[in-house]
């Protein structure tokens, strides 16, 4: 393991799988007597459409909450270009809606059956806008997001500064991992056998504690008692622009207003806040120590990269000090 690449947090790999509706039922007690230590489940694939989801999506989120198998998802990308990627933004927001996954919610870039290649690849550009596209929305609206690729398209199309603050889930079928840059999963083989499933599964190593708890040395700060309030709105607003401007996030407006996809508001729309611009914030200060990292710290707090980038005035969220006190909530 090139473990010095890794922007992880020094914890011993965990062993994961991940899967979809191509390993059929799978038998979630016996996955977990196996000693599988986490799941990335297929929500589906490509364009908001019901009959593109997964049809074992909902099973095996419910089955490894049950056995107690931490979960994260991921959707297989057939954009071709940006609107196309916000279909899929939206695919992903909707199956999301409700759930709590505790590992990363991911981007699968790839042309596993030719569709991009047969329908002229997109340029590296294209590719790179699209997966970013997907990864702030998804991020935006309250998800911790990685990118899944395999090496070479890492290192080939996809190299770019503007993907670089997302975190990597890296496939390479291989003895060990060489990607060069950050990255916290590694799917290293399509051939493992797991009790429970049928034929053969890929399989993970994950170097970050996603679990982690927090307020291990976060201080609060006492606050007024949120007030209700309602936002009307404009032409041009977004659900998570006013997420920002009232201290919350998409996920919570979401659930509050009982949006189902978070991507779609109407002017003249009543939003339920859960405090008034006035009100105070409940306000969480970490402070900084060795090993920490803007994405990580956005894991442990549930919180977003963005958003802690944004309370703090980072310019660079590659660069935070032992020492620092950051708000993360």
């Amino acid at each position: 393991m090139l473990n010095n690449l890794i922007e992880g947090d020094g914890n011993v790999a965990k062993k994961g799988i991940d899967v979809s509706a191509h390993q059929g039922k799978i038998d979630w007690d016996k996955v977990k007597a196996d000693e599988i230590e986490f799941a990335m489940i297929r929500m589906g694939f490509g364009s908001d459409l019901e009959r593109q989801d997964d049809r074992y999506f909902e099973r095996n989120v419910k089955e490894c909450e049950r056995v107690g198998i931490p979960w994260g998802a991921y959707l297989y990308s057939y954009a071709m270009d940006i609107n196309e990627a916000k279909s899929e933004v939206a695919h992903a927001l909707r199956l999301l809606n409700g759930k709590n996954p505790t590992y990363p919610i991911a981007f699968d870039m790839e042309d596993a059956d030719g569709y991009k290649r047969k329908r002229g690849m997109p340029a590296s550009a294209a590719l790179i806008d699209i997966c970013y596209t997907w990864l702030n929305a998804v991020e935006d609206a309250g998800y911790y997001v990685s990118l899944y690729a395999s090496l070479s398209w890492l290192n080939g199309s996809l190299r770019s500064g503007k993907l670089d603050r997302f975190d990597k889930w890296v496939a390479q079928w291989a003895p060990k991992c060489t990607y060069k840059g950050a990255y916290q999963m590694w799917q290293y083989t399509s051939a493992g056998q797991v009790a429970g499933i049928s034929g053969p599964v890929d399989m993970n190593e994950a170097y970050h504690d996603f679990l982690a708890k927090k307020h291990s040395n976060a201080t609060k700060k006492p606050v007024t008692k949120p007030e209700n309030t309602t936002y009307t709105v404009k032409a041009g607003d977004t659900l998570s622009e006013i997420a920002v401007k009232y201290g919350t996030s998409v996920k919570k407006l979401a659930e509050r207003n009982g949006i189902k996809n978070p991507n779609v508001i109407q002017v003249g729309q009543k939003i339920k806040l859960s405090r008034s611009p006035s009100a105070k914030l409940k306000a969480v200060y970490h402070t900084v120590k060795p090993g920490d990292t803007v994405s990580g710290l956005a894991v442990q707090y549930n919180s977003t990269q963005q958003q802690i980038k944004s309370w703090n005035n980072i310019k660079d969220i590659n660069k935070i000090y032992i020492g620092q006190k950051l708000r993360v909530e």
